[in-house]
């Protein structure tokens, strides 16, 4: 094999930088179907770093996960490796003409209550309280702030009164927290949770709006993940 065969041979099986127009990209992803919105985050040496997605309640994340790959394979010659694609889902009736509705409905299980932060100095305190069927139950927590170190003192705040309604029953613990910019008005809060019981471990995913106030978004996007699966004691 001459020299020229063989480097247009290795240019075509060694991946290339990502050199596409990212919004052409988001544009096809959104094509695809219960895909609601999408979002590429490419890292510092102009590779894909981060695919977010956010779909349907409906939906079933696996295939998702391999309609994206599939698409970015055959359309454009680049693979993917899954654990880059994180998906969000939401339900249909929270989707507002590409704004995500507020909790104006109770919800079935756990009520966000109240959600009071204070800040002295380098001290951060987070108290979270839910509401259900007319008890309060609490969570509190402190720490150094620094950085986005609130975000994760509010969300175990707010685990800390999700596990107190629980009892033991089933414990959730916080996995990651992202803002997701929609656009240059619109921020998304994602928390992807961890569900732990005796049987398994499960992987949920909640989003909120920010609408200026990351604490109570931080707390209603764990809530719409965690409430998927809390089962109401007694029954």
């Amino acid at each position: 094999m001459n020299s020229k065969k063989l480097n247009s041979f290795r240019n075509y099986i060694i991946p290339r930088k990502f050199n596409y127009n990212i919004e052409e990209i988001e544009k096809f992803l959104k094509n695809l179907n219960d895909i609601l919105f999408a979002k590429i985050i490419l890292s510092d040496d102009n590779d894909i770093k981060e695919i977010h997605i956010i779909t349907s309640h409906s939906s079933n994340p696996k295939k998702i996960i391999r309609d994206v790959e599939s698409l970015l394979l055959a359309k454009y010659n680049i693979e993917v490796d899954y654990r880059k694609i994180s998906i969000a889902q939401v339900k249909d009736d929270e989707i507002d003409n590409g704004h995500m509705a507020d909790d104006t409905k109770p919800l079935p299980r756990l009520k966000l209550a109240n959600v009071k932060v204070t800040n002295n100095g380098n001290h951060f305190e987070a108290v979270v309280d839910f509401e259900n069927n007319g008890k309060l139950y609490s969570g509190k927590m402190s720490g150094v702030n620094w950085g986005k170190n609130y975000e994760y003192l509010v969300a175990k705040a707010a685990m800390e009164g999700i596990n107190s309604f629980l009892e033991g029953y089933v414990f959730f613990q916080i996995d990651e927290i992202k803002k997701i910019e929609l656009d240059s008005e619109k921020k998304l809060i994602v928390v992807s949770l961890d569900l732990i019981d005796s049987n398994k471990k499960e992987n949920l995913v909640g989003s909120a709006v920010e609408n200026n106030d990351v604490n109570h978004a931080v707390v209603r996007a764990m809530l719409k993940a965690a409430n998927r699966r809390i089962l109401m004691k007694g029954k």
